[in-house]
This record gives structure tokens, C-alpha cells and sequence, in this order.
């Protein structure tokens, strides 16, 4: 059978009168579809509801529209066996914080999976607090000095921290202060070639530096390193006791001695048991023979709380025989280097005096409690190092010494 079909007359104008459209590729039916519907409360909803290729249903309802199309399209790429590492998946997180996610994992490695417990100790260590504009060591360190020149602390405080302080900068690099880790403090303890105790010292001087950073109004961080720094101390010597002869010698030097210019501080040192700086800083006004009692202020005391002592017998003899003599005589060194030299001490160890006194006073006590009281220190320091270490007979023939003829033993 023909057909007629008319075209025009002129062949480059040839035109067909209809056109057949061209069919269309038949769409792929979607596996998983989004319908929206209303919960029982009144609230909207919307469901992802489908097949599996295993067969199984699915039918998760999501309350926003967004969230429920990206899981639709993650279920759609698990049908089509799309590969892992590029599948779309279904998320809320932005372009930006995708790429800080990716940044964070790649950082991790091979330990990736434990990017939630790294946010976990961050959040923990007061990481969302901490500033982003934290000082530099450098930074923080001279204006913790600058502080320290107007602070009320005494005069040699300020300079050994300032010395620790300057080591301390002069060590480290200056890395901005947030970054101060407890491995970062232990590095700088390590790199001192020093006893443990020396290193303790120092961790002390630091860990009131990093307390200063985080009192207002600076904030610049959020918690201590040196809290989480332990330094094993090793088996403690036991404190260096005087003999009761060595004691006696040396109130007898004392006594000989420049009209006895050194006696009154040997004795509070030794019946008081009064830290040397202690003693240094007591003044005859704060002596009470009536009543019989010293009294420390705090700015004189190494704690920063002022106690009262009571005055024994042998101390009040000692006062009363010397009232007026200085505690702190000018040219105190030198005086007193040549009363030990005349005592033939040779080799002093610094509050030996001081210990020798909570020795005795222990053993003449038997009390924790008087003992912390009166020399200031905790009871758990008294057991551990004061007890024991003289005898009764000792301790009798300690509080025999009296002024008079040489320091003679009544």
C-alpha cells in the first residue's frame, strides 16, 4: 500500500507534513519511596518505605523531609551495589563539617575509630572552653613575671620562682599555652638533669604558674598539666637529727661568741623547731615570756597561716638570758659560720635544728596532733618522719641544756 506524502517543490525544502516522536526509555521503577503522613499526636512525619533486595521491608520514619530522601538515596545505593567509597550516604553534616570529619579521621589513621573517645577526653579536658587566642609561653611567662613583681608574696618567693620560671621559657618552645600538655611539662622535667626531688621542686614552681593561667581574669586554660604528673621520689632519707652534744656545743659556741649575738636565734630554732626563715623574721613584740608564747603571723610562716608556739621552760632560760639580742643579727652568715666552725659541726645540713626540735618534742609528747599543731606541718608527716628517731634518755638531756657557763647541762 502507497503513501502519498506532499513536499514542497524545491528539494532543499523538503519537510515532512508529521513528525513521530521519538519514544521514551521506560523509567526505572525506585525501590524505596518517601511518604508523608501524620502521627496519632497531630505531629507530620515522613516514611521511607521499600524492598530490600534480600526481601525485607523497610519502613523508618524521620521527622524531616531532608533526612528521610538521604536515606532514601543511601538505600537506593545499597540496591545498585554501588561501591563503598563512593556511595552517597545519608547525613547531616555540612560541606565544611564533612571535611573537618575527613581531616580529623585521616589524622588518626589507622585508629580512625577512636575519633569518639578523642572527643570524649577533649570535651573532658575542657576543650570546648578552651580560648583560641591562648598566649605563647613566651607571652604567659612575662607577664606571670610582671605579676610577681607586684604580688604581696616575699621577696625571696618572688626570686625563685622568677628563676624557675626563666628556665622554664628558656627550655620550651614557645608554643601557645593551650598546647601545654602533661606530656609537654614531663618533657621539660626529663631534659633536667637534676635529683627527683630537685624535679619535683620544679613541677611545684610550674603547677602554680598553670594555676595562675587559669584564674580570672586571664583564663587562657581550662586545667593544670601538672596535675596529671607524677615523679617518683624514690626511698625518702630520713631528716638529719643533731645530737644532743652537738647542740650543746653549738649554744655553747653561741654563748661565747660576740656577747652571744647568735643565741637567740639557735634557740627558737631548737626549742621552738622555727624554720630558719621563721626565725629570721621574728621580732622580740611577738615574744611572750609572761604568758609563754611566740606568735607567727602568716606572711612569716612557709604555709602562709600564722600558729602559736609555746614557750618550754629551756627556751624561756635561753630568752630570758639573751632578751634583746637580735634574731637576725647583721652579718647573720657570717656569725653564724663561725659558731659552727667553734661547735666543730663540719658538714650542716640545712633545718637540722628544726628537726632535731620535732624529734624531741614527739618523744616528750607522743602526740601527732601537738606536734603538727606546734610545728605547723600535717600529722601524716610528723609519723612518717619524726617518729622514733630519739630515745627518752636523749630527749631528757635535750631539754636539760641551760644558759650559763658555757651551755651546761643541769
Amino acid at each position: 500500500m502507497k503513501t502519498n506524502i506532499a513536499v514542497a517543490e524545491s528539494p532543499e525544502n523538503v519537510v515532512p507534513l508529521a513528525i513521530v516522536p521519538k519514544p521514551k526509555p521506560a523509567q526505572r521503577k525506585q525501590r524505596f519511596r518517601v511518604i508523608e503522613f501524620r502521627n496519632h499526636t497531630g505531629s507530620k512525619s515522613w516514611r521511607v518505605d521499600g524492598y530490600k533486595l534480600d526481601g525485607s521491608r523497610v519502613r523508618e520514619n524521620y521527622a524531616d523531609p531532608k533526612t528521610a530522601q538521604c536515606r532514601r538515596i543511601e538505600l537506593e545505593c545499597e540496591a545498585l551495589k554501588q561501591p563503598l567509597d563512593n556511595a552517597v550516604r545519608a547525613t547531616k553534616l555540612s560541606e565544611d563539617a564533612l571535611r573537618v570529619a575527613e581531616f580529623a579521621m585521616l589524622k588518626l589513621g589507622d585508629d580512625w575509630a577512636r575519633l569518639p573517645d578523642a572527643v570524649d577526653y577533649w570535651l573532658k579536658a575542657g576543650g570546648k572552653t578552651i580560648p583560641t587566642d591562648s598566649p605563647r609561653i613566651d607571652d604567659a611567662v612575662g607577664q606571670y613575671l610582671d605579676w610577681l613583681k607586684k604580688s604581696p608574696l616575699r621577696e625571696v618567693t618572688r626570686n625563685n620562682r622568677r628563676f624557675q620560671m626563666d628556665v622554664f621559657r628558656n627550655s620550651v618552645p614557645n608554643v601557645r599555652l593551650s598546647e601545654a600538655t602533661p606530656e609537654f611539662v614531663e618533657k621539660f622535667l626529663d631534659g633536667r638533669k637534676v635529683s627527683p626531688a630537685t624535679q619535683n621542686f620544679y613541677k611545684k614552681m610550674l603547677s602554680v604558674f598553670f594555676s595562675w593561667c587559669i584564674e580570672r581574669p586571664r583564663r587562657w586554660i581550662n586545667s593544670n598539666p601538672c596535675r596529671e604528673i607524677r615523679i617518683d621520689l624514690g626511698e625518702q632519707k630520713q631528716p638529719a637529727v643533731l645530737t644532743v652534744e652537738q647542740c650543746r656545743s653549738l649554744l655553747c659556741a653561741a654563748e661565747r661568741h660576740a656577747g652571744g649575738v647568735m643565741v637567740p636565734y639557735l634557740s627558737v630554732c631548737l626549742f621552738a623547731g622555727l624554720r630558719p626563715t621563721e626565725a629570721q623574721r621574728l621580732d622580740w613584740a611577738q615574744v611572750n615570756l609572761d604568758d609563754g608564747e611566740i606568735r607567727l603571723d602568716p606572711a612569716q610562716t612557709k604555709t602562709g597561716r600564722g600558729r602559736i608556739v609555746k614557750i618550754c621552760d629551756t627556751l624561756a632560760a635561753w630568752l630570758r638570758a639573751h632578751q634583746g639580742q637580735p634574731f637576725y643579727p647583721s652579718g647573720w652568715r657570717k656569725e653564724f659560720n663561725t659558731v659552727k666552725k667553734a661547735a666543730g659541726i663540719k658538714k650542716w645540713v640545712p633545718d637540722a635544728m628544726r628537726h632535731t626540735s620535732i624529734s624531741h618534742y614527739f618523744r616528750k609528747t607522743g602526740s601527732y596532733g601537738f606536734c603538727a599543731e606546734r610545728f605547723g606541718n600535717s600529722e601524716a608527716v610528723i609519723k612518717n618522719h619524726y617518729q622514733g628517731r630519739v630515745s627518752s634518755e636523749e630527749t631528757k638531756a635535750f631539754y636539760a641544756i641551760m644558759p650559763g657557763k658555757g651551755a651546761s647541762i643541769s
